[in-house]
Formats: structure tokens, C-alpha cells, sequence
């Protein structure tokens, strides 16, 4: 009889353990379900957002190309990203700005406008011809701790264009946005008043003079620094994505 009680209690004791699972090396219980890996393919939760290749350092691409005029901006967000987006559109009329220095040819243009993306302090690199700062709304912004300077050239933003209305900037100095359902972005900023000064659709150019630099400056303020990448959908029009990570 106490044979068969020793082998009833070794029957259950190894029942016990196949219904409890059983044990790590650091003796807690092992999790075989939360142990299995998560299915990797694109859902509403993960839209590729691991195939994005993102980093804090500079992103730019080759100067050249016609000038583009600025005719939308927007900011967004998405399930892993904050997005901002610049739309140009080029005056197919527009006769070519004269300059003393000629394009170089041998270098591929990537992108029109080209950019330049890159974390700046303050004054960002904006300076008057005295050697003051150009003033901007994001310098004095407590919440942008850290700046995304974005420079596009060369490219034109115009609040007004009566000759060609629809190669306008429509809209006004700062984006519009839901700043709580951003990840990261709390302010988007148009540099209106460059240390060249504001741009105009055609430059005024003088014999032996070169022309003013066309560029469009915009301030994208966030709580942090976060990895961010940049792409270009070339043409006109043609759209610069800026996607800062979540």
C-alpha cells in the first residue's frame, strides 16, 4: 500500500508540472506564449515603419535645377512618425536666372528644390548684415528644445503672386496643427524675413552682380531631438517629406 501511495503522488507531482509550464534558469516561470514572436507584416500598428532608415545627422542633397515656388506646407502625424510636407510647383514661362557662376553639370540634381535638414541652436545660423539675429517665433518657444533647420533653394515663397496665383504661399508664418496629436513637433515655422531679405518671384539682377540666393527657410520645433529622415518626390509638382520618428 505505501508503494502506491508514493507512486500516486509522483503521477501527480508530474501532472502538476505539465499543466504549470515549466521554469527558467533563474527558477520563474516560463512564458511560452509571450515568448513567441510578434507577426512582422505592415498593419495599421507598424505601416513598414521598420524599413524607415532615420538618424539625427544632416540630410541634403545636390544644389541645382529651376527655381520653386512654395504653394503648400502641412504637418501631420502618423502611427510612428511626425510629418512634415512642402509642395513646389515651377513656372514652366519662367525664363532661367541669369548668374555669373555656371551649374555645374557633372553633378546629378536629386531633388528640386534641393535641402538641407539639420538640427541648429539658436540664431540657427540667421544673421542680419549688423550681425543681429533674424527674429523667429521658435527661438522664444520654451517647448522647441530642439530645431530642425530646413533649407530648400533654390525655391521662392510668396505670400502673393499676382501674376501666377497659383505658384502662392497661401498660408501664414506658423502651421496650423493638433499639437496633441503629434508625437514630437509642437512648432512649424516659415522664415519669412531672411537676412538677404524677403524673397521675390524674380530676382532683380545687376551687371556683375550676383544674384540674391533663392531659398525658403522653415523652424520645425520638438520637445527632443528625435531620428528623422527626408524624402523627395521629384517633378512639378514636387513634395519634400520630412518624417521625424516617434
Amino acid at each position: 500500500m505505501r508503494l502506491v501511495r508514493h507512486l500516486l503522488v509522483a503521477v501527480l507531482l508530474v501532472a502538476a508540472a505539465a499543466c504549470g509550464g515549466g521554469a527558467d534558469s533563474d527558477g520563474r516561470a516560463a512564458d511560452t506564449a509571450n515568448r513567441t514572436p510578434a507577426p512582422t507584416g505592415i498593419s495599421d500598428d507598424d505601416p513598414g515603419c521598420r524599413y524607415i532608415v532615420a538618424g539625427n545627422g544632416a540630410r541634403a542633397t545636390n544644389p541645382g535645377g529651376q527655381v520653386s515656388f512654395l504653394t503648400t506646407a502641412a504637418a501631420e502625424n502618423f502611427a510612428c512618425y511626425d510629418k512634415v510636407t512642402f509642395t513646389y510647383l515651377q513656372d514652366e514661362e519662367a525664363v532661367p536666372t541669369p548668374t555669373s557662376v555656371p551649374p555645374d553639370t557633372s553633378v546629378a540634381v536629386t531633388c528640386t528644390p534641393a535641402y538641407t535638414v539639420e538640427y541648429r541652436e539658436a540664431p540657427f545660423g540667421l544673421l542680419r548684415p549688423d550681425g543681429e539675429p533674424v527674429s523667429t517665433s521658435t527661438a522664444g518657444f520654451d517647448d522647441a528644445r530642439a530645431v530642425l533647420y530646413v533649407e530648400m533653394a533654390p525655391a521662392i515663397g510668396v505670400s502673393t503672386n499676382g501674376a501666377n496665383p497659383e505658384l502662392a504661399y497661401p498660408g501664414g508664418l506658423r502651421l496650423v496643427f493638433e499639437a496633441s496629436a503629434m508625437h514630437h513637433i509642437n512648432i512649424v515655422e516659415w522664415v519669412k524675413n531672411l537676412p538677404e531679405g524677403e524673397q521675390i518671384p524674380v530676382p532683380t539682377t545687376l551687371p556683375g552682380v550676383e544674384p540674391l540666393p533663392q531659398r525658403v527657410v522653415w523652424l520645425i520645433g520638438m520637445d527632443r531631438k528625435r531620428p528623422f529622415t527626408v524624402d523627395c518626390l521629384n517633378g512639378s509638382p514636387s513634395r519634400i517629406n520630412i518624417l521625424i520618428m516617434r
